[in-house]
């Protein structure tokens, strides 16, 4: 018996996990392999260990995730190997390159947009990032300048700031049905904008930020459908220009994970955005906006994935550039920012799966369904004669009752869609998706296609 005891005690020692033999050795040194394009210094903070540090059961795979998670690298190894009276952690990576010109064109019913990125996922080999470019849009066109340092001098501290213009073609549709669905009006926007946020990723998960953001929006020409909406030409232009400014604070929870296309993990995020004169803007743009979102997603078989998400915003007096809209590639079957309002709740569920792998090439397929109830909860009175609303202090004029009216209600304002699309993706490159979707939308009973290359 004693020796049957002692070979089972062998073959448990043989059968256990290679890495389960260093559980509560000391880390006495994390070497750094293949690395072409990222600092060494900036790989260590990243994967979250030091010399000193006791193994765990988990480290290497803590240390792998953390690692795919940011993206920049293409393949990710971790081991160890005795050393000295403790262990060595190996870090194995290959990095991805780490910038391209990258061409972008999107196509959702309503909007068509193309363009060129040129970014840069790894400035200085610190994981800093760079984007300038610039596309051209049915309704969304402009140029943009933007430097992300996700840890200022190697800290939990990070920093960001953009500049960007933007030339807009907003649309106003009836929000009462049956009516032809085409906007009752479109207006034409120009806007300059600078912002900057600063904050703090505490124990790399949590983060607490700041931000201040400031533009000029300019009105162009407003168009209304005369065609279709007989007995509204000339309506007035749904705004005033002038100068804006933001200061905001948000607060995120990101226990998420990734490698490659796969996503697993919880985050939760909450904001509040304060326009007044106080941070730099004009008296009339005074309005708040308040925000939430809860996103989580599971892998299973490895490769498959389950994703959900869900937000909520409500805003009061919100200037007519910064209303909540969905539509086209936030609402899949349905045309480009089709719903607008100050309040607003969505969902989305979304399951990916492997379809074929070609070299570093990844086709994944998935289903989804998309829904959102938006709809302005408070409007300005209406005049004597009921007609239209009067104009609001900073110039904002809403459409006539007969297509707009305050307050919720299930059959008008909650919207749904269902469908399916393709994903690829490149592990070498760090580039973002190519895909395609199928939306049908079921109070519109149609089917639109989103599809997006690049940015």
């Amino acid at each position: 018996m004693r020796i049957l005891a002692c070979l089972a005690a062998a073959a448990l020692v043989v059968a256990a996990p290679r890495a389960a033999i260093a559980i509560g050795e000391v880390i006495r040194d994390v070497r750094v392999i293949d690395n072409a394009r990222t600092d060494e210094d900036t790989i260590r903070s990243i994967s979250g260990i030091k010399p000193g540090d006791t193994m765990e059961l988990t480290t290497l795979e803590s240390v792998r995730e953390r690692l795919n998670t940011t993206g920049l690298f293409a393949e990710v190894n971790v081991y160890w190997e005795p050393y000295r009276d403790g262990v060595r952690v190996n870090i194995v990576v290959r990095d991805k390159f780490p910038w391209a010109p990258v061409p972008t064109f999107s196509y959702t019913a309503g909007n068509i947009s193309a363009g060129l990125l040129v970014a840069h996922g790894n400035l200085f080999g610190g994981g800093k990032r760079g984007i300038i470019g610039g596309r051209i849009s049915t309704a969304d066109s402009g140029a943009i300048l933007a430097y992300q340092d996700p840890a200022v001098f190697g800290s939990w501290a990070f920093f960001q700031f953009s500049a960007a213009m933007q030339d807009l073609t907003l649309p106003e549709f009836p929000k009462i049905r049956p009516s032809p669905i085409a906007a009752v009006r479109e207006t034409n926007l120009r806007t300059y904008t600078f912002s900057s946020r600063i904050g703090i990723a505490w124990w790399r998960r949590v983060r607490t930020s700041i931000g201040w953001a400031i533009d000029r929006t300019i009105v162009g020409w407003v168009r209304s459908n005369e065609e279709l909406f007989p007995g509204y030409q000339g309506l007035p232009p749904p705004a005033e220009g002038g100068r804006r400014s933001v200061l905001s604070g948000e607060l995120t929870f990101d226990f998420r994970a990734r490698e490659h296309a796969v996503m697993w993990g919880p985050a939760l995020s909450f904001g509040y955005d304060q326009g007044h004169p106080r941070w730099g803007g004009e008296d009339k743009f005074r309005y708040w906006k308040a925000r939430a979102s809860f996103e989580y997603g599971l892998r299973f078989f490895r490769r498959h994935n389950f994703i959900f998400r869900t937000a909520g915003y409500k805003g009061s007096n919100l200037p007519f550039w910064a209303e909540n809209a969905v539509g086209g590639g936030n609402l899949r079957g349905y045309l480009h920012q089709e719903f607008a309002g100050d309040t607003q709740a969505n969902g989305q569920i979304e399951y990916h799966f492997p379809i074929v792998s070609i070299l570093k090439l990844d086709v994944r397929g998935l289903v989804f369904s998309d829904a959102a109830a938006i709809y302005y909860a408070k409007l300005p009175p209406l005049n004597e004669a009921g007609t239209e609303y009067l104009p609001r202090d900073d110039g904002r004029r809403f459409l006539p009752p007969e297509f707009v009216v305050p307050g919720f209600d299930a059959k008008r304002d909650v919207h749904t869609s269902v469908g399916g699309g393709l994903r690829f993706f490149l592990r070498s490159v760090a580039v973002p998706l190519v895909g395609v979707d199928f939306g049908y939308g079921f109070r519109d009973k149609s089917i639109r296609m989103v599809l997006i290359v690049g940015a």
